[in-house]
């Protein structure tokens, strides 16, 4: 191999986010890479029913891509599949979800920015949803932890107007104040949305406790769809543009996630009880 190409090659574990058409054989694949961020890429004759490296660059796939730098985009060299995730192909409801957080990595993202912390989520998720995991805290996870490793954390603790200690009672969330409104400061932004006592408790138990800890917690109806409402509104807010996959999962199921709601919280969020 000439000097010339060997010094264009790379290797790196990445998850494809989204593929599209290009020509009559070749397809390009949005990934996300967990040393180089999200990358654009060339599959040269990826259509073609015998190119094994097309099969293995399935959507949600994560894989061990080679590549080298092309002109305008790079090429994919060859694949060597890491986690194909059948079991989000079995699961409509689990895959609908999945293409969510894909697309909220899209959104979210600036080319070739790695965040090795979120790759490392984006991969755990996939594989929780996979497994059949409960769908509905596996992507409220994500989408806080996204806030947070995009730089646009929440403020939980303190009104995000005034800054003085939130006090035990409905209070509220304000997309323009990126952040808990206590309710003399609410005046501020009239579109700022309630939240129950438990709903901010589930967000600090998000904040404190980590994705396996959370998947445990219950949290009543209402308090769910305030929380899902304040997440997926903010993260609109900052994509600056409507998310394809939010609307067809609330079309196929109402609301994203919904599931059984199997107990309600006490005075603090508690994990789950396994059923006798």
């Amino acid at each position: 191999m000439p000097d010339s190409i060997r010094n264009r090659l790379y290797s790196t574990e990445a998850i494809v986010l989204a593929r599209r058409n290009l020509g009559e054989s070749d397809r390009i694949c949005d990934v996300y890479s967990v040393r180089y961020g999200k990358l654009s890429v060339i599959a040269k004759r990826a259509r073609r029913s015998d190119n094994r490296d097309g099969r293995s660059l399935d959507l949600l796939s994560r894989v061990l891509i080679h590549l080298y730098r092309g002109r305008n985009l790079d090429i994919v060299k060859s694949v060597e599949p890491v986690a194909s995730h059948d079991g989000l192909r079995a699961d409509l409801d689990a895959y609908g979800h999945a293409c969510y957080l894909a697309e909220l990595v899209r959104a979210m993202t600036e080319d070739r920015q790695p965040n090795e912390q979120l790759y490392s989520l984006l991969a755990q998720c996939l594989t929780l949803l996979s497994e059949r995991v409960d769908p509905w805290p596996v992507t409220r996870y994500f989408e806080y932890a996204l806030l947070d490793a995009s730089g646009f954390q929440a403020q939980l603790y303190a009104c995000a107007h005034c800054r003085d200690p939130l006090s035990a009672q409905v209070n509220a969330f304000s997309v323009r104040e990126s952040g808990i409104l206590c309710p003399k400061c609410q005046v501020h932004d009239p579109g700022a949305a309630p939240l129950s006592v438990n709903a901010q408790k589930y967000l600090r138990a998000m904040d404190r406790e980590g994705l396996r800890r959370t998947i445990g917690l219950h949290l009543d109806e209402a308090s769910r769809n305030q929380v899902q409402h304040m997440l997926t509104n903010y993260l609109q807010h900052l994509a600056e543009r409507p998310l394809a996959s939010l609307g067809v999962l609330r079309s196929m199921r109402g609301k994203v996630g919904v599931a059984t709601v199997e107990g309600e919280l006490g005075p603090a969020v508690e994990p789950a009880r396994p059923s006798a």
